[in-house]
């Protein structure tokens, strides 16, 4: 029983470090600029074909998929760090002005980039798991965020939790932080994608 538990443990923790290094990979082969995006996206296709399945993530499998999302990674990628920027400076000019509605428009503006990084992470889920145009992908993200306000504190304070575990431990930056991510935002979700295949028949 020890045994098996500690090998499903040890399975796990590859299959983390694993994709891990393959974000970094495919990160360069896109110049870090122009990888970040797809790489992402990489991730989430093979964990969500394989999950677990270490042995069926492959380097071949995920060139391929790097390949094909290379524009639409990008397009979410650079869409989603646009309005953070946007928002990140709009806050910065907001902390300039005292007073109590300047303040609620503070919370107001770090709820959007919460909100913002955790419909990211939903675009990237959803276009994994369908086929779906990008204007169907952004609709369909955007609705999910807004379905279910404790699936988006789940993602948001589990995210949270894995950046400040990396801030401690500077290492899982290479071997684990982003793979985590968006494992844990796979795993966060699992109960609203159920409920989308439910609604589009997918299951009986």
């Amino acid at each position: 029983m020890i045994g098996k538990a500690l090998e499903t443990l040890f399975i796990k923790i590859w299959v983390i470090v694993k994709l891990n290094l393959f974000f970094w990979l495919f990160s360069c082969c896109g110049l870090i600029v122009a990888g970040v995006g797809p790489a992402l996206k990489t991730v989430n296709d093979l964990f969500v074909s394989h999950e677990f399945n270490y042995k069926d993530i492959t380097l071949k499998e995920g060139w391929h998929y790097f390949k094909q999302n290379f524009v639409r990674g990008n397009l979410l990628f650079y869409g989603t760090v646009l309005l953070l920027a946007a928002l990140a400076y709009n806050l910065f000019l907001s902390v300039q002005i005292q007073g109590l509605l300047f303040l609620a428009i503070d919370f107001l503006l770090v709820f959007a980039m919460i909100y913002g990084l955790v419909t990211f992470q939903y675009g990237l889920l959803l276009d994994s798991y369908y086929e779906i145009g990008l204007k169907n992908l952004l609709k369909l993200a955007f609705i999910s965020t807004l379905s279910n306000f404790m699936n988006l504190l789940k993602i948001a304070i589990g995210v949270s939790l894995i950046l400040f575990i990396t801030w401690k431990f500077k290492g899982l930056i290479l071997f684990g932080t982003f793979s985590m991510m968006q494992i844990w935002s796979y795993t966060a979700t699992k109960a609203w994608r159920q409920t989308i295949d439910q609604r589009l028949g997918l299951h009986a």
